[in-house]
């Protein structure tokens, strides 16, 4: 392997790191700030909340999404892979989105890097996309019991004889407990 290239991948994997970590702790602000804007700031017209925490999340991922795309964009900055930082985030935000425009292109030295980023920056915006879809079904559904399937259904902490009900989840009712078994 030369050198170059293991100096890529060290480069990038440090990045990688990086924006997975900016990431887990960016969703639990999110998560957190939610949380107390639910606990607090729960608005007397429900209307007006169905609006509000759905578009402070989007944003504040997008806040996220932005961070992470700037910090790559820096790195290829300080790198001298890009000579200016404008095309350094142009470069960056294509690759991070997967988009892919070749209006800024690495040079060889670096392509490794931006390989990486878009394989980074997928697996990212996926995580958003869940953590999004999981905060908002759980905000908006009136009621777990609206679900068509019971929750923890198929959920074990240890095994346990057919037939015993000991040691089921809580909330659960015998005919979760009877999908369990």
């Amino acid at each position: 392997m030369p050198a170059s290239l293991l100096h890529e991948l060290i480069v990038a994997t440090g990045l990688v790191a990086a924006t997975v970590v900016i990431h887990l702790v960016g969703l639990d602000l999110l998560m957190r700030l939610t949380g107390l804007h639910l606990r607090r700031f729960l608005s007397a017209w429900l209307n007006l909340n169905r609006l509000l925490v759905p578009l402070g999340i989007v944003l504040g991922l997008f806040v996220l999404h932005g961070v992470e795309i700037w910090l790559y964009a820096v790195a290829y900055r300080l790198l001298g892979a890009m000579p200016t930082i404008e095309q350094a985030l142009y470069f960056s935000t294509s690759a991070y989105s997967t988009l892919g425009e070749a209006g800024a292109v690495l040079p060889v030295a670096w392509r490794v890097v931006g390989v990486l980023e878009a394989v980074n920056g997928m697996l990212l915006l996926g995580w958003s996309t869940a953590f999004l879809f999981q905060v908002l079904d759980r905000l908006l559904r009136p009621s777990d019991e609206d679900h068509p399937l019971p929750r923890g259904a198929i959920a074990r902490l240890s095994p346990r004889p057919s037939g015993s009900r000991k040691g089921a989840p809580s909330g659960t009712n015998s005919s979760d407990t009877e999908l369990m078994q």
